[in-house]
Order: C-alpha cells, then structure tokens, then sequence
C-alpha cells in the first residue's frame, strides 16, 4: 500500500512541484531583499564612517586648542638689557650716603602691564614717559626694589615729566636727593674764624657726578660753565616733592 503510495504519479508530481516552488521563494525572497540589505548595509558603513570622521575632528579641534593656550602663554617681550653703575662723588668727608649713576638707556614700556604697587608703601608705580632714558628702580629690580633707589627713580620721573630732562642721574645726602647734572656740583660751606678774627668760608661737603669737571679753587671762583649750588637749600626732600607719608 505505501509502495503504491509513493510510486504514484501524482504523489510524486505533488512533491516535486513542492519543492520546485519551495525553491522559487527562497530565490525570489533572496533576489527581493538584497538590494534592502545592501542599503543597510551601506548605511551602517555610512554611520562609521561618520563616527570615526567626528573622533578625528573632535581630537584635532583638541589639538588645535591646546596649541593655542600654549602660544598664549609662551608669548615672548623683548628688553633691552639694562646695567646699573655706582656713581662716584668727590666730598672731604663721609656721610654714609646712598649714590646711584642709571644708565642712559631707553627701556621699552608695556603699557598692558597689571598695575603695580610698592612693597614700601609709597603705592602704586608712577607711569613712566616714553622718552625717559634711565632705568627705573622697580624694573631693575623688580622682585625686590630699594627703598632708597626707588625714591630716587620716582623722583626723577616726576622731574622729567615735569620738564626736567638735562640730568644724568642722583644721589642722596642726609635724606634729600640731588640731581646730578653736567655743569652743577654740590657745596656745603663752613664758617671759621682765622688769625686775624675774620670769618671766612670754607669746603665742607662737595657732591657732584663724575661728569664734571673742577678744581677746589673753582668752588671759590666759578668759572663760566660752571654752578656751585648750596648744598642744604638745592635738596630734593621725596616725601614732600611727591606727597608721601614718611613712615
């Protein structure tokens, strides 16, 4: 009976034309999704590639900052290379002074600087004019500036801004400061009496820079070119001239 079954035209026929249609939807299902699996496909490698190009600008554009921040913090300034010399005096006898000789050479000034205060109370630094050709004690030394060397410069500074511009320097004597210029020198004069009972003058303390050029005998008898200033009334006291509270 099973024989006859299986051997049976129609049974045999009804199993191929299964298979045969069988075949057909796997190859039309295959044939149909492809170009849907392509698209997929293409879509998917789309995506990495928009995730791998999004990786490398977020890491240039990270790069490119911390390129940036570094050239802001390395900017670079120029200066000029600034010395300070001592000044030398000619005087009879010691004071215990305080002489400074600053270099006649322009300092280039960055007007963008935060503003900057004393350490010794006389606030905050003065501005500096363009044109000034010494070197001010706060840039000199700026971690750690004098006392005294500071007076002087902030001195100065109020007289070139002032239009006063024909000194070289200064020094102090007894508290005061004392331009020095090329033509002027210093002089202290004493009263005696001699042999006779007459009173005369005579060189106690002469100040002046290394600049000019004299003899004793000059002091006496100025010759043309040549100023003798008294040297307790030619005195610049700093607090009062600049308006400080002496500490």
């Amino acid at each position: 009976m099973y024989r006859d079954f299986l051997t049976n035209k129609w049974v045999l026929g009804g199993v191929g034309f299964l298979i045969v249609l069988s075949v057909a939807c796997v190859w039309w299902y295959q044939h149909d999704i492809a170009p849907h699996r392509k698209a997929a496909d293409d879509a998917e490698k789309l995506l990495r590639q928009s995730q791998i190009a999004k990786k490398i600008s977020d890491t240039d554009s990270e790069t490119e900052q911390a390129a940036d921040g570094s050239v802001e913090r390395t900017t670079l300034t120029t200066e000029k290379p600034i010395n300070l010399t001592t000044d030398g005096e000619i005087e009879d006898t010691p004071s215990g002074e305080t002489s400074t000789n600053l270099t006649e050479q322009v300092q280039a000034k960055d007007s963008t600087q935060e503003v900057r205060v004393s350490p010794h109370g006389f606030g905050p630094y003065p501005k500096v004019p363009e044109d000034y050709p010494l070197t001010v004690e706060w840039e000199r030394n700026p971690d750690n500036p004098d006392r005294t060397h500071e007076l002087l410069s902030r001195v100065f500074v109020k007289l070139w801004t002032e239009g006063e511009k024909n000194f070289y320097g200064g020094s102090t004597h007894r508290g005061k400061i004392y331009p020095h210029y090329n033509d002027a020198v210093y002089v202290n004069w004493d009263e005696h009496r001699d042999a006779n009972g007459k009173i005369v003058r005579r060189i106690g303390h002469i100040k002046s820079g290394t600049h000019v050029k004299f003899t004793r005998a000059d002091l006496y008898n100025p010759p043309p070119g040549l100023r003798v200033l008294d040297l307790e009334s030619s005195g610049i006291d700093p607090y009062q001239y600049l308006n400080l509270d002496k500490k």
